[in-house]
């Protein structure tokens, strides 16, 4: 897989977006929304590491971006994912003009509060 996603024709040539970029971008919207605690960090457990929080991959021309969060308790899972999914979407495309086909949200674990 290529570390630079779909072109942007540009006058003056093509922009190339990394893949760092969307990650970024990802990771931030998705912190943004209330109910969100964190972006889960891969764990190491017995001889299977967990995913990376945020992964992009493209198909036919479009991104379709995996998130991982920890989510806050007291809040409905479905409406924040529904949120997350949103402001993702709209922050990628906005940024960077890259077409976002589908967000997956993968609540991977949630924190109580005090």
């Amino acid at each position: 897989m290529s570390n630079a996603y779909p072109k942007k024709n540009a006058t003056a040539g093509t922009v190339k977006i990394s893949e760092n970029v969307i990650h970024s971008i990802a990771g931030v919207a998705a912190k943004e929304i209330e109910g969100v605690a964190e972006l889960a960090e891969p764990r190491h457990a017995f001889l299977m590491p967990t995913a990376a929080p945020v992964s992009v991959s493209v198909v036919n021309d479009m991104v379709e971006i995996t998130i991982r969060l920890v989510m806050m308790s007291g809040y409905r899972l479905s409406n924040v994912a529904e949120q997350v999914q949103q402001k993702v979407k709209e922050n990628v495309q906005s940024m960077t003009g890259v077409i976002v086909s589908k967000v997956h949200v993968v609540a991977s674990d949630i924190m109580f509060q005090d």
